[in-house]
């Protein structure tokens, strides 16, 4: 049992370096290596080990890519939203619209509902077939992201 719990170990730790890599960012190396585990499980369960350590890299590397395509697709976001002054957009309208296309559209949601509708963690939980622990996280993760976000600008 030891042994399957350091090659578990071992494995993710190798998964989050190879994340870390591509992303160039610790935090999303860490929710890509846990989404990535996530959808292991989602689809069909590995006959082995090996078919397992093989279907997580690659989902990893999938995981990575949509990560990075949305990074891509925030920065083009934000340059046409800079070039929208002209038309005349509220700025706070427009930090908020920028801000909330950072988050993922999970994230989005789930951060739409707490804050806007004013929804409680459970009640988003049991609407979106989550634990209420996955809400808090999907949370927490998305007003940092917006903070992050925030100090930039």
């Amino acid at each position: 049992m030891r042994n399957e719990n350091f090659i578990n170990r071992q494995l993710q730790e190798k998964l989050h370096r190879v994340a870390c890599r591509l992303l160039k960012d610790d935090m999303d190396a860490e929710d890509a290596v846990q989404d990535a585990i996530c959808n292991l499980w989602s689809n069909r369960v590995p006959a082995t080990s090996e078919e397992a350590r093989y279907r997580l890299f690659s989902i990893l590397r999938n995981v990575c890519l949509n990560k990075l395509k949305r990074k891509r697709s925030f920065v083009e976001l934000s340059e046409c939203n800079e070039s929208s002054d002209a038309v005349g957009f509220d700025d706070s309208e427009r930090l908020k619209s920028l801000m909330l296309a950072s988050l993922s559209p999970l994230q989005r949601k789930i951060f739409q509902m707490a804050a806007f509708e004013d929804i409680e963690y459970e009640d988003i939980a049991e609407r979106l077939h989550m634990s209420v622990a996955a809400v808090r996280m999907n949370m927490s993760r998305a007003r940092k992201k917006m903070r992050e976000l925030y100090k930039k600008m």
